[in-house]
């Protein structure tokens, strides 16, 4: 199938593809470190590393020339990253309570990101035999934590860190 965009349009939606499966891919495969630095240290600077995406600085212009269901699919996908980004750098939660929150929230993006490199794929003409890039990557690896991450190896952590500081 070819595409009826421009090189122009078809690179802008090459990178957004790109980047929603790169955004998409930290945030489920890092989840475990990320969580354990935040529950552990109590800092949020990492999270920008992880929730960084392109989608927030494409210009308008480079947007216009995607359709309007790609457009609304783009925001689907992107508005439950913007919404971990904000509670993460909210939160006062404890650290159960936010791998819960960000294990509904990565369920939820793997579908919308299956349906975001549907509609992507579809205006780049790539056919859905030609590639697989439509399933997100790390499908298989588990999205929960481990119920003692923050339990007994919290503690064990927490004991180690004051005994290097005396």
């Amino acid at each position: 199938m070819k595409s009826r965009n421009d090189e122009k349009t078809q690179r802008v939606l090459m990178l957004l593809k790109i980047d929603a499966n790169n955004v998409f891919n930290r945030i489920k495969t890092r989840k475990l470190e990320y969580l354990e630095i935040f529950a552990l240290r109590r800092t949020r600077e990492h999270f920008p590393m992880i929730f960084d995406n392109r989608y927030e600085d494409t210009s308008l212009e480079s947007l216009m020339s995607c359709s309007t269901e790609l457009i609304t699919t783009l925001d689907q996908f992107y508005t439950p990253v913007e919404e971990m980004k904000w509670y993460l750098f909210k939160t006062e939660d404890m650290p159960n309570t936010v791998e819960d929150f960000i294990s509904r929230n990565i369920r939820k993006m793997e579908k919308l990101l299956m349906t975001l490199n549907l509609y992507l794929d579809a205006e780049l003409g790539i056919d859905g035999e030609e590639t697989e890039t439509h399933k997100p990557l790390f499908i298989d690896q588990p999205d929960t934590l481990e119920s003692e991450t923050f339990g007994s190896d919290f503690s064990t952590s927490m004991e180690d860190d004051t005994s290097q500081e005396t």
